[in-house]
């Protein structure tokens, strides 16, 4: 048998041609690379041009006409806020039937009749149950919604409390609203 030198000069001519092969490839392979078209995701200059031109002719404002003073604007009409006849017409009707069948008009306008009677509720006052404000009058707990009854000069009022916050309620009559303070009953 014969003994091989791993130093035998085959050897070290085959490792150069592999060396010298892989740089070779390496360099041909990096001017080619190098030498390679860039995409990129812009069109051109001379592409864009028509879609630049396109986009200012687009985004250029033009001056709106006045119109006429005498316009009636179709939004916001003269006649938006006028009573309606009928209803006038109605109105009118339902005092003349009053008048002539000798009903007493109301001696108090509602509004003083509604704080009159609002003065005379004297809650106590607020507690949260159930996540809702609930006013305390006379041991009483009352919610928002919920009516009350009152007396006054002799005549039987109804009023409806509409809110509760922690230091004023809110009462409705007869499409009127007042608001009162609640007062502690104790002085600093």
């Amino acid at each position: 048998m014969h003994a091989s030198n791993p130093s035998s000069p085959s050897r070290h001519s085959r490792c150069a041609r592999v060396v010298i092969v892989s740089v070779l490839l390496a360099a041909l392979c990096s001017s080619a690379w190098a030498q390679r078209k860039s995409n990129s995701d812009l069109t051109p200059p001379a592409r864009r041009a028509t879609t630049v031109e396109l986009a200012t002719r687009l985004a250029a404002t033009s001056e709106i006409p006045r119109l006429p003073a005498k316009s009636v604007n179709p939004f916001s009409p003269a006649s938006w806020d006028a009573p309606d006849p009928d209803e006038q017409r109605l109105a009118f009707d339902a005092a003349e039937n009053a008048r002539r069948a000798g009903l007493a008009t109301q001696s108090r306008p509602q509004r003083s009749a509604l704080a009159s009677v609002a003065n005379a509720i004297q809650p106590s006052g607020v507690v949260l149950m159930g996540g809702q404000p609930t006013l305390l009058i006379r041991g009483r707990r009352v919610r928002v919604g919920d009516a009350l009854s009152a007396t006054f000069e002799g005549r039987a009022y109804t009023v409806t409390i509409t809110a509760i916050t922690r230091d004023s309620f809110t009462l409705r009559m007869n499409g009127e609203e007042l608001t009162r303070p609640i007062k502690s009953g104790t002085k600093p």
